[in-house]
């Protein structure tokens, strides 16, 4: 999930401050508290109510504008995943099979879209030739039509002769 960065309310001049400083840190470190838990929330297993912790976990947090002294950049992350991990043991196991199920799962769909998309491939084809073959069909029940029509003229042609002959 993306965080929203706090400092869009507050002015250049606070940040310069010192106290302003320190209101920014606390202010970030809440938020950045508050992320997580967002994110363990949306990531929990309710089947072991375990924390599901992910390859990702560490590229989506906030990053801080602060500079380089904050502890974020410092590495100030190690410790909630370290605690994170103690709380939960077996959840990096549980993690990494769930995660080849869902890569299994998704090989899985990718390979049925395939045969999904194939079959949808061979119908437009199929329904192409069929118009064709309507198309060819149409044209000659056409010709059959004239041909039909010539010929009910020429019975009546010949009808009105032998009609006259045997008179």
């Amino acid at each position: 999930m993306k965080s929203v960065c706090c400092d869009e309310w507050q002015s250049l001049d606070e940040l310069d401050d010192d106290d302003a400083g320190e209101k920014n840190r606390r202010e970030e470190e809440e938020l950045v508290q508050a992320n997580t838990f967002q994110n363990e929330a949306m990531i929990a297993d309710p089947a072991t109510g375990h924390i599901m912790d992910t390859p990702r976990s560490g590229s989506g947090r906030h990053k801080s504008s602060a500079g380089p002294g904050s502890e974020e950049e410092a590495g100030g992350n190690s410790r909630q995943r370290h605690n994170r991990h103690g709380r939960d043991g077996g959840a990096a196991a549980s993690l990494e099979k769930r995660l080849e199920e869902l890569e299994k799962e998704l090989a899985r769909e990718r390979q049925e879209n395939v045969r999904l998309l194939k079959a949808h491939q061979d119908k437009d084809d199929l329904i192409g030739k069929l118009k064709e073959e309507i198309d060819l069909l149409n044209r000659d029940l056409d010709d059959i039509e004239d041909e039909n029509e010539q010929l009910k003229q020429e019975n009546k042609t010949l009808l009105k002769v032998v009609g006259q002959l045997t008179r």
